[in-house]
C-alpha cells in the first residue's frame, strides 16, 4: 500500500465523495513537495534546471506547487504551455519537446528558454523561422542512443525503431545543417523511454551523450526524465543512480531534466464507486463507476495499479476483475486480482494514479471527466477543477 493511500479511511472517502461526486481524482500536496525536493537532493552538486512534465499532470494547481519548489515545466503542446502560464511559469523556465512540432506553434513558443530538437527535418524548420523572425530558443538536440529501457514497448523511446530522436550516426548531419545560420545549439537531450526501474539504461544511454557532448564541447545536457514508480514492487533505486549517473554531469555548466510521473504518480489516487458486484459461473466482476475513460493505463498497456477495498463484505481474498462501466470488453482496471469483495454502493481506491490519470481520460460514451481535489499541507481538501457538465461536453457543436 502506498504512503498516501495510508491516510483514507473510508469515512474520509465517503465525505469527499459526498463532497465532490465520483469518481475523483485526489492529490496530496505534501507527497508533491516531497518528491520534488528528493529530486533535487540526488543532484545535489550539479547545477541544475529542474522541470516538471506536464504530459503527467496539467492541472495549473500542481504544477503552480512545483513552479513554488524552483520547477520550471517540460511541454509538448501549446495547451500543456497555457498549463504552465496559468500557473505562472516564466517563459525562460520552459523547455519545449515533442516530435512533430507546428508552425502556428514555433511562432507562439519562440520566447520559451529552450527546445528539443527532435530530427533533421525539424532543424530545417527552425532555419526557416529563425531566418524570417532572427529570433528563436535555444536549442538540444534530442539523440537516440538505441538503449532498451526495459520498460513497456509503448513508453521506450530510445531504440532506433522508435520515432524519437537522431541516431548518433546522424549527429554530424544535423551539425552541418545548423552551420551558417543563426541557430543556438547548445547540447544535447536524451530521453529513452518512462517508468524505467532499472539505473542501467539511464547509464548506458546518458554515458553515451555525455561523451558525444564532449566531442563536440557542448558545456549543457538534457537527460530527460522517466523515473519509475513502485506500482506493484519495484521503484528506481535512486541511491545507485545517484552513484552511478550524477557523476557523469559534474563537468557541465547546466543539466535539465524533465521528471513528471515520480513526483505526482504517488501522489494520487482515484475513488471509484461499486456499483455492482457481479457474480457468474466463471467470474466475479466488481464493476465501478468508472473505466479506462478515467484511467485508460491498464487498458492500453496492460498496467498494474494497486487497489483497496474501504468496507469489504468480508476479510477473505478471492480472484476478481475490477471492471469500468464502458460498452467495451477492453475496459478493465484490473484482471485476476486478489481482492475482499466491497459492499455495493462503497468505494475502492486505485493507488499511484496521480500522473497519467487525468491526462489520459477521455469523454468516451459521453462520460464526464471527473473533478480533482488537492489535500493541501494543512489536511484540507480543495476543489481544484470541476467535474465536466454535459454543457461543457457540447459546448463546441454547431
Amino acid at each position: 500500500m502506498d504512503e498516501f493511500v495510508k491516510t483514507f479511511s473510508a469515512d474520509l472517502v465517503e465525505q469527499l465523495a459526498s463532497m465532490y461526486g465520483s469518481p475523483l481524482y485526489v492529490y496530496s500536496e505534501k507527497i508533491i513537495r516531497q518528491r520534488a525536493r528528493i529530486v533535487k537532493k540526488t543532484f545535489e552538486g550539479i547545477n541544475l534546471f529542474p522541470t516538471f512534465a506536464c504530459k503527467a499532470n496539467n492541472n495549473p494547481n500542481l504544477i503552480r506547487i512545483l513552479k513554488d519548489e524552483g520547477f520550471g515545466t517540460d511541454v509538448v503542446t501549446l495547451g500543456e504551455y497555457h498549463a504552465s502560464k496559468m500557473a505562472g511559469i516564466l517563459d525562460e523556465m520552459i523547455v519545449w519537446n515533442g516530435n512533430g512540432k507546428c508552425i502556428n506553434e514555433m511562432s507562439v513558443l519562440s520566447n520559451v528558454r529552450y527546445v528539443n530538437v527532435d530530427s533533421i527535418e525539424e532543424l530545417e524548420r527552425w532555419k526557416k523561422i529563425s531566418t524570417r523572425t532572427g529570433q528563436i530558443p535555444e536549442l538540444f538536440l534530442r539523440i537516440n542512443p538505441d538503449v532498451d529501457p526495459k520498460t513497456h514497448p509503448h513508453i521506450s523511446t530510445g531504440l532506433k525503431k522508435n520515432k524519437f530522436g537522431i541516431p548518433i550516426d546522424m549527429v554530424d548531419t544535423a551539425l552541418q545543417k545548423a552551420r551558417n545560420s543563426n541557430l543556438k545549439i547548445v547540447g544535447f537531450h536524451v530521453h529513452i523511454g518512462s517508468q524505467i526501474t532499472d539505473f542501467e539504461p539511464f547509464a548506458e544511454a546518458i554515458s553515451q551523450v555525455v561523451e558525444l557532448s564532449k566531442r563536440y564541447d557542448f558545456g549543457k545536457i538534457n537527460i530527460g526524465g522517466g523515473w519509475g514508480i513502485n506500482y506493484k514492487d519495484k521503484e528506481l533505486d535512486l541511491s545507485q543512480y545517484q552513484r552511478t549517473v550524477v557523476p557523469l554531469l559534474r563537468d557541465f555548466e547546466e543539466v535539465v531534466v524533465e521528471i513528471g510521473r515520480y513526483i505526482v504518480g504517488p501522489a494520487g489516487v482515484l475513488i471509484l464507486k461499486v456499483e455492482y458486484v457481479k457474480r457468474t459461473h466463471e467470474k466475479v466482476f466488481i464493476v465501478v463507476d468508472g473505466g479506462m475513460n478515467v484511467l485508460v493505463r491498464p487498458a492500453m498497456y496492460g498496467a498494474f495499479h494497486g487497489i483497496q477495498v474501504l468496507n469489504p463484505e468480508k476479510e477473505d481474498k478471492i480472484e476478481v476483475d475490477v471492471v469500468g462501466p464502458l460498452c467495451e470488453s477492453g475496459d478493465i482496471l484490473a484482471k485476476h486480482l486478489m481482492l475482499e469483495i466491497p459492499k455495493e454502493g462503497s468505494y475502492i481506491l486505485i493507488e499511484n494514479a496521480g500522473a497519467y490519470g487525468f491526462s489520459m481520460a477521455s469523454n468516451y460514451n459521453s462520460t464526464l471527466r471527473p473533478a480533482e481535489v488537492l489535500i493541501t499541507e494543512d489536511g484540507e481538501p480543495r476543489l481544484i477543477r470541476k467535474r465536466e457538465t454535459f454543457e461543457d461536453l457540447f459546448r463546441t457543436i454547431v
